[in-house]
C-alpha cells in the first residue's frame, strides 16, 4: 500500500523523536548539576553519581517511554494494524519490551545500590515503594510472558498476570512524577509522560472492555454447562 508509506514514516519518525525529549532534559539537568558541583571549592563529582545515579535516571526515562511503546504495539489498535502487519507489531512489541524491561530493571537496581553507597542503607519512601511495586509486577509479567510454556501456566493464570501488568505503567508514572528529578519538574518531559498516561488509560480501558465482550460472547455461544 504505497499511499500508507508517508504515514508509516511519520509514525516511525515521531517514535524516534519522542525519547529525545526526556533525554535532552536529562542532559540539561546533568550539565547543571555538574556545573554547580564544579563551582564549589575542593569538590569533585563523586563516582557514585557519575557511574550509578545519573545512568539510572536516563535508564528510567528511556525505559518508561519504551514501556509505553510496547503497550501500544500489542493493544490491537486499528490505526496501527491498518498500517503495519500484526507480525511486525508483535515483533517490535517483544523487542522494545525486552529493552525497556532491562532499562527499568537496571534503573531500580542502580538506585538501590546508590542508596547503599551514599547512605549505607536503602532508604524507603512511599514513592520508592511505588516504584518497587511496579518493578515487581513487571518482573512477574515478564516471567509469565517469556517462560509461559516452561512454567506450564494455564491460559487463565497467564491472563491474571497480564491484567496485573496493566498496573505497572500507572504506578511507574506516579513514582516518576513524585520522585523524578526530570519527570518531577513541570516541563516537556512531565507533559509528555502525562500524555502517555492519558493515552495508556484510554487504550487500556478500551482493551479491557473488548476482552470482556469477547469472553461474554464466547460463553454465550458455548451455551449453559451440561449437567
Amino acid at each position: 500500500m504505497v499511499h500508507f508509506r508517508p504515514m508509516k514514516k511519520v509514525i516511525v519518525f515521531v517514535a524516534i523523536i519522542l525519547p529525545l525529549i526526556p533525554a535532552g532534559e536529562w542532559v540539561v539537568s546533568l550539565v547543571r548539576d555538574v556545573s554547580e558541583l564544579a563551582a564549589l571549592p575542593d569538590v569533585s563529582v563523586p563516582l557514585s553519581l557519575a557511574l550509578v545515579y545519573y545512568p539510572a535516571r536516563i535508564f528510567a526515562l528511556i525505559g518508561f517511554t519504551l514501556m509505553f511503546y510496547q503497550f501500544l504495539l500489542s493493544a490491537r489498535l486499528p490505526a496501527l494494524e491498518g498500517l503495519f502487519t500484526r507480525a511486525a507489531l508483535i515483533k517490535r512489541h517483544r523487542s522494545l519490551g525486552k529493552v525497556g524491561f532491562i532499562l527499568v530493571l537496571l534503573h531500580g537496581l542502580l538506585l538501590l545500590l546508590f542508596d547503599l553507597i551514599d547512605h549505607g542503607a536503602i532508604i524507603f519512601t512511599w514513592e520508592k515503594l511505588l516504584g518497587i511495586a511496579a518493578l515487581f509486577l513487571l518482573i512477574m509479567a515478564v516471567i509469565a510472558a517469556w517462560h509461559f510454556k516452561a512454567l506450564q501456566f494455564s491460559l487463565k493464570t497467564w491472563r491474571r498476570f497480564h491484567i496485573a501488568a496493566y498496573f505497572v505503567f500507572p504506578l511507574a508514572f506516579v513514582h516518576a512524577i513524585h520522585i523524578g528529578t526530570v519527570a518531577g519538574r513541570l516541563g516537556p518531559t512531565q507533559i509528555l509522560f502525562s500524555l502517555f498516561l492519558i493515552v495508556y488509560l484510554f487504550v487500556a480501558a478500551r482493551r479491557i472492555v473488548t476482552i470482556t465482550k469477547e469472553r461474554r460472547t464466547t460463553s454465550a455461544e458455548a451455551g449453559p454447562p451440561q449437567r
